[in-house]
């Protein structure tokens, strides 16, 4: 067992990595910019942001340090090592604004001190009409704008309060004829302070290389100088530190809390808070709200959870409110098998409690 002092200088080791691994694939001027708000806009592969899990949604995105379910693999890939299953299944659909829908599935397991996963995202665009110059309200042609990644993760349980994790990500956008392909990578810690159910999370997720798309810009019109290569833009990185803590009401009863600080490399930062009551194990019920946003914010949403046999089964669904894009709804299933493996003396005594 390691001391609270040795843990504690773990945890502070663990910060100055990530931080200084998220340095190393940043030019000075990237640096910079992670400390303003003036950079609206300039960071491409925004479907990387788009939150993934209706519980976490439902909760106000304020899920650093919350996350116990699969979805952890995307929020904070240091969870891995807490979710309730040695193995963990899990699914998403939404319906966004536009007529785009996101996929995103999930599996990941954890053998004694290590956490393996897979998960995928597909986001699809739909059909778009084509337009020119010549032709506004549409050529009669169409075209599309798919994009998805395929990650691999990896956790590490460094004591029995401390694990880390990471994520390897291959991200592609198709634009028509046109490709974006990159490497990208997130980091993400999770200590466990040893007060009731207290936990301390840190992520920094979407950090790389540009984006540039392949190929050559279309040639245009008689009288106007085209391009000779596409313009670069910055990955999407954002970093949240978070909080979270279960209340115990009553025997059937309990409440977890949970807060997080979130900064995106290309817009002002913002607090998150969430909140879950929990019934019986049984149904719990959701709220959560995010500052700083021109409009909406507000978030809720249940879940219902069972045993069935070997498996434990939740259903989750959430509604956010996206202000002039509407109400958005997510639904997400997140499935465990129930079968017994040994664990390390830590690991048991942590699950216990």
């Amino acid at each position: 067992m390691v001391g609270r002092g040795a843990a504690a200088r773990t945890v502070i080791a663990g910060l100055a990595l990530l931080l200084l691994a998220a340095a190393g694939t940043a030019s000075a001027g990237d640096i910079i910019r992670l400390y303003g708000d003036d950079n609206v806009g300039t960071a491409g592969a925004q479907f990387l942001r788009i939150p993934v899990g209706a519980r976490a949604v439902a909760m106000g995105k304020a899920y650093v340090a919350a996350a116990t379910d699969a979805s952890t693999l995307f929020w904070n890939p240091a969870g891995v090592m807490r979710t309730p299953g040695r193995v963990n299944y899990f699914a998403s659909h939404v319906a966004y604004t536009a007529d785009i829908s996101l996929d995103y599935l999930s599996v990941h397991t954890r053998r004694q001190n290590f956490g393996f996963g897979l998960s995928m995202g597909v986001l699809r665009s739909g059909d778009i009409l084509r337009t020119d110059e010549y032709h506004q309200e549409g050529t009669g042609q169409y075209f599309n704008a798919n994009q998805f990644f395929l990650a691999g993760t990896l956790a590490r349980a460094m004591t029995d309060r401390f694990s880390i994790g990471g994520n390897l990500k291959y991200y592609q956008e198709n634009l028509d004829e046109y490709q974006i392909k990159a490497l990208l990578a997130d980091l993400g810690i999770l200590y466990l302070v040893g007060w009731q159910d207290l936990r301390i999370g840190f992520s920094v997720r979407n950090f790389g290389s540009d984006l540039r798309p392949g190929g050559t810009p279309p040639a245009l019109p008689d009288g106007y100088v085209g391009a000779t290569d596409f313009q670069s833009f910055p990955a999407p990185t954002v970093g949240s530190f978070g909080v979270a803590n279960t209340w115990t009401l009553s025997p059937n009863v309990g409440l977890m809390t949970s807060a997080d600080f979130n900064h995106p490399s290309d817009f002002k930062e913002s607090f998150r808070f969430g909140s879950e009551l929990d019934l019986k194990k049984m149904l719990f019920l959701r709220a959560g709200y995010e500052t700083s946003r021109e409009e909406g914010g507000l978030a809720a949403g249940f879940g219902l959870q069972l045993k069935r046999k070997q498996f434990l089964v939740r259903v989750d669904y959430a509604f956010s409110d996206l202000g002039s894009f509407g109400t958005i709804h997510h639904v997400s299933v997140d499935l465990s098998p129930l079968f017994q493996r040994k664990e390390p003396d830590a690991w048991r005594r942590r699950e216990a409690r």
